[in-house]
């Protein structure tokens, strides 16, 4: 039987002098990492070999690697530290302070429920529990 399904397969990539364009290789590696394409349909479709498509992508994972995209962090100079080192002492201070006001807050409420029920809710230091 006549196979009346058409296979879309691109033209090969038509090497120049030894290595394949840089457009191309970004476009194919481009397609895998996307889940467009296996390496294998990669392989079939582009007419190149899955061993060149695999170094390929290798060769992509590893750039970042190899050619780091960020600076390399500074050393921070003396004002910068001061500059750091003042901000977190006033967050620090400011959390304190609102540590403070919550235990001043909480001491009141205690202090307003014993008096207004007419019960002990604070425990003696050193007091043991029963057991029941």
């Amino acid at each position: 039987m006549e196979n009346t399904r058409k296979k879309s397969l691109k033209q090969p990539v038509k090497k120049s002098g030894t290595s394949y364009p840089e457009d191309v290789r970004r476009k194919i590696v481009g397609e895998i990492k996307s889940g467009f394409h296996s390496h294998r349909t990669a392989a079939k479709i582009y007419g190149i070999s899955r061993n060149t498509i695999n170094s390929w992508v290798i060769q992509d994972s590893l750039l970042p690697l190899i050619r780091p995209t960020q600076k390399p962090m500074k050393e921070p100079n003396e004002s910068s530290k001061i500059k750091l080192l003042s901000k977190q002492v006033l967050e620090l201070q400011k959390a304190l302070e609102k540590a403070n006001l919550k235990i001043n807050g909480l001491e009141t409420l205690i202090q307003v429920s014993e008096e207004e029920l007419k019960i002990k809710i604070r425990k003696k230091h050193g007091a043991k529990q029963s057991k029941e």
